[in-house]
């Protein structure tokens, strides 16, 4: 009796908190757009060109149908169970063992995830504009943001996503137009014959990993105000992000060819920062920068608060932001398991990424627990009625 009591205050408290914190469909739109946009056209476009070659946008585009469709997958899941966190209704789809063990890999992913983030994000810092500053010190002064903003809760990182995101994707769109000047046809033609659709497929995939990674989503919708009106903006969001990374891709192939920025890292900050414009708009590469830091302070973020949160849920942590403490430090180690940038940004997404998180944790499991929960809802309406 005792143990059924704290249960049901439990689930009472959880409640409230929840009702504390609401995001709007437009908030979540914002969300999903400005954590996809930054890290995603830096970082993926440089293995497609190596992949794809000049159809290297034409991947992006197959990539962004996926991500679409994960997002599309990861509502409607959500929107059978209005109010709960993936926590919560997979044990109620798949059981409480199956559950748990389903939940365990998910936080798996997640906690990874920002680690690489943060890994990622002190390497590109320290490749550009801090070469001589320690990583750890940059890791930390971003993890030390990331937890007061999370701890405010997911309103003030929506809120956040939503001053800063026009200026983002502005930040994005504006120096690719007028990076245009020196577009090419003979870079771009000939279309499709070179590579093929096998091609093509493979050049997609790691941007689909970064897309993918709305799958977070299944952890949002509980947040969200209307999670029926959910479903436009969080597709919105990550075809947004997808737009954006193919119109790059494609101004970059046109402007610089494939070869040389396949030669490049970051292939779209190269592009920007030795671009000119009648000689008077010159060294947009800090606008990137500004841009990229943002990017991956709301990302962080985002991955913080849902890595705390849900592992509060799944522990039966009564005060979910006490554990906050517990999970930077082990983030902040894992952020280092990776010894340099081949590591942490191409080994992960070839080795881990595309062969096991986009496909189970992304598409397969998402697709499977939507399939049973809709037989069991259904079964159990058609019990009612009878």
């Amino acid at each position: 009796m005792v143990w059924t009591f704290w249960q049901a205050a439990d689930r009472q408290r959880t409640g409230t908190i929840m009702k504390e914190m609401r995001i709007g469909g437009k908030q979540l739109f914002w969300l999903i757009a400005t954590m996809q946009a930054g890290m995603t056209i830096l970082l993926t476009i440089n293995p497609a060109l190596v992949t794809a070659k000049q159809d290297a946008w034409l991947s992006m585009v197959i990539a962004s149908v996926f991500g679409v469709f994960i997002a599309f997958v990861s509502a409607r899941l959500s929107q059978l169970y209005p109010g709960k966190t993936f926590v919560e209704y997979v044990l109620l789809i798949v059981g409480k063992w199956a559950g748990h063990v389903l939940i365990f890999l998910y936080f798996l992913y997640w906690y990874s995830v920002l680690a690489i983030i943060l890994r990622q994000y002190a390497e590109f810092i320290a490749a550009t504009i801090l070469p001589r500053t320690p990583m750890v010190v940059t890791i930390l002064g971003m993890l030390f943001v990331a937890i007061y903003v999370a701890s405010a809760g997911i309103e003030v990182i929506a809120r956040c996503s939503e001053v800063f995101g026009p200026f983002i994707l502005l930040g994005i769109f504006v120096p690719l137009i007028l990076s245009s000047k020196g577009f090419s046809w003979n870079h771009i033609l000939p279309v499709y014959s070179d590579t093929g659709i096998k091609t093509i497929i493979q050049g997609s995939l790691p941007t689909t990993t970064f897309l993918g990674d709305c799958i977070i989503l299944i952890m949002l919708f509980a947040f969200v105000s209307k999670p029926k009106s959910g479903t436009k903006p969080a597709m919105l969001g990550v075809g947004t992000a997808g737009f954006l990374t193919c119109v790059s891709t494609f101004l970059l192939v046109a402007v610089i060819g494939y070869g040389a920025g396949a030669g490049l890292t970051y292939p779209f900050f190269n592009l920007i920062r030795y671009m000119t414009y009648f000689d008077f708009l010159q060294n947009l590469d800090s606008l990137v920068v500004a841009i990229w830091i943002i990017s991956v302070f709301l990302k962080v973020s985002l991955y913080f608060f849902v890595s705390t949160y849900g592992t509060a849920q799944w522990l039966g942590v009564k005060k979910w932001k006490r554990l906050m403490w517990g999970v930077a430090p082990f983030v902040l180690l894992l952020a280092f398991i990776p010894r340099d940038f081949i590591e942490s940004s191409v080994y992960f997404p070839q080795k881990i990424a595309i062969p096991y998180l986009l496909p189970v944790h992304c598409v397969g499991v998402p697709l499977l627990l939507w399939g049973i929960a809709k037989l069991r809802l259904r079964g159990g309406s058609a019990e009612g009625r009878k």
